[in-house]
């Protein structure tokens, strides 16, 4: 999905990826410093079953996930809305929000920001039914990223000190984001 506000990202569903996309993003998932910014382990799965157990949780509404591509439609990342409550079957109002930008070379350019925005418009306005509340966390040393969360309307609501580091907890509403968004608001 093309947004005219972000002009050189576009989300791709991931139910729509192509084996190549799949095979880079599998790629993604197993990199160990992709890994390490997102607090997880990289993926030894193999890239059927990764495939397959993605596709099952966007088929079942447990997370809505995309691709995010560049100006020449390249893979770059991946953006989704996750962790939804209520679980459907009942209708969600409240997500949380992960993004990475795949391609170390592209980090500090405005993709990650892009493809955040391009998602809360999508979540915030296309989504049937739309959402009510987006949340995140970050570390609290990744500075980047939270300059970046802090421009799409994202604001600190607490932090966390777990052993050997502080998580930086975010959230933004559909009522502050869509004020931000009105004609005369702050973009």
């Amino acid at each position: 999905m093309t947004d005219p506000l972000t002009p050189r990202v576009t989300l791709k569903p991931m139910l729509d990826f192509t084996p190549h996309e799949w095979r880079v993003l599998h790629s993604f998932f197993r990199d160990r410093e992709l890994a390490d910014w997102n607090d997880a382990k990289p993926i030894r799965l193999p890239g059927f079953l990764f495939r397959r157990i993605m596709q099952d949780e966007e088929r079942t509404g447990e997370r809505h996930g995309f691709g995010v591509l560049d100006e020449r439609g390249t893979l770059i990342g991946s953006a989704e809305l996750y962790d939804l409550r209520p679980s459907p079957p009942l209708m969600p109002t409240t997500a949380t929000l992960g993004v990475m930008i795949g391609v170390p070379s592209l980090w500090g350019q405005g993709y990650g920001r892009e493809a955040v925005q391009a998602l809360l418009r999508w979540a915030f306005t296309r989504r049937d039914p739309t959402l009510n509340r987006i949340r995140l966390t970050t570390f609290g040393h990744n500075r980047r990223a939270q300059r970046a969360f802090l421009a799409c309307g994202f604001r600190e609501v607490h932090r966390t000190e777990r052993e050997g580091r502080t998580d930086v907890h975010m959230e933004l509403t559909r009522p502050d984001w869509l004020a931000a968004h009105a004609p005369g608001g702050s973009e």
